[in-house]
């Protein structure tokens, strides 16, 4: 069966720019605007537990994560591990943990003071989705956050927020389609998180 994803032109059915889509196992799907009609749909009426993949299309972008985590940004595969000594865990892979889904829109208004103070214009500059996931992996339980972040006229990147529940001293590998691309110092303390963004350009 392939996913609406890859059958899909990439293109927005309405005016807005960007809109989200959720794709569940059995092949149908939920967008923010029907595909065919342009009818909206609610963000809240997503089965979660149905999904199998979830992202944005617009601009002849497609850009989603599987149920395992790992995203596919325009056929760009993006995972992620966190490296602690010998010892590797593998923060996307694992099915079915990554229904707790995100998407918003940054957004900004214009006031017109001189004629009567209402708001004149709402513009949305960032399309954001992703998703929070908490995972226990060899005795250390992890709160891992990952945002896909398309800002208006600037590169789109990747935010990753991570916290665990003991002190670890190692390193954020992140990997396109398999491949190590950075390796970033992130050191956390025990119930203290941090958070890197990753450019994707």
């Amino acid at each position: 069966m392939l996913s609406i994803f890859n059958n899909h032109s990439g293109i927005s059915p309405v005016a807005q720019d960007f809109i989200w889509l959720g794709e569940y196992y059995d092949g149908t799907y939920l967008a923010e605007f029907d595909l065919t009609t342009g009818i909206e749909n609610s963000f809240y009426s997503i089965n979660k537990s149905k999904l199998i993949r979830f992202g944005i299309l617009g601009h002849n972008y497609k850009l989603f994560f599987e149920h395992d985590g790992v995203f596919n940004l325009n056929g760009a595969g993006i995972e992620v591990v966190y490296r602690h000594g010998e010892k590797e865990y593998n923060l996307t892979g694992h099915s079915g943990k990554f229904s707790d889904i995100i998407t918003y829109k940054d957004a900004e208004s214009t006031v017109n003071l001189a004629g009567g103070g209402g708001l004149t214009n709402t513009v949305i500059n960032q399309y954001n989705f992703g998703y929070k996931s908490v995972i226990e992996l060899d005795g250390v339980t992890f709160q891992f956050k990952a945002t896909c972040k398309i800002p208006f006229g600037q590169a789109m990147y990747m935010n990753f927020w991570l916290v665990a529940d003991k002190k670890l001293d190692g390193v954020l590998v992140i990997k396109k389609n398999n491949r190590i691309v950075e390796e970033i110092n992130a050191p956390l303390r025990k119930g203290v998180g941090g958070e890197v963004n990753f450019g994707l350009s």
